[in-house]
């Protein structure tokens, strides 16, 4: 009977001292989210941290320049080398949500991006030669407080 009672105190008090890591990782969705991450260069896709939802829209912050190859005019912003209208240029940011879905693009845009499904939110350099590649992205990711 001792034993059990000793049991049960020490199941308490371990419960008590456990840390909490769940709160702390995973934001509750009513509130608005700020996370930011940096992507580096020479890493093919960077995990953002953020599980995201079909259609939810993100806002992007990015900073930063990369060199994205060994010539001397391989240097992008988050925009890309050579961006234009509605496409991020070589060397630009991208994002990616899940292990297999189509890579869309960030660049420098303010505007909400809607997020094409359900998954991990990753993000990337628009490049396919990464051991070249230097320099990095500071990008803060803001999910907007729902209702």
């Amino acid at each position: 009977m001792r034993h059990r009672a000793l049991a049960a105190f020490g199941l308490t008090f371990w419960l008590l001292a456990a840390p909490d890591r769940g709160s702390a990782q995973v934001p509750s969705p009513e509130a608005a989210t700020r996370v930011t991450v940096t992507v580096d260069a020479k890493h093919p896709w960077v995990d953002s941290g953020l599980v995201v939802r079909n259609g939810e829209s993100l806002s992007f912050e990015a900073d930063g320049t990369i060199r994205w190859g060994a010539k001397a005019d391989h240097v992008a912003g988050p925009e890309g080398h050579g961006a234009t209208p509605g496409k991020v240029g070589a060397g630009g940011l991208i994002g990616r949500v899940g292990y297999t879905s189509k890579p869309f693009p960030i660049g420098n845009t303010r505007t909400p991006i809607a997020m094409p499904k359900s998954s991990e939110l990753f993000l990337g350099i628009n490049d396919f030669v990464f051991k070249d590649n230097s320099g990095s992205f500071v990008v803060t990711i803001t999910r907007p407080r729902t209702p």
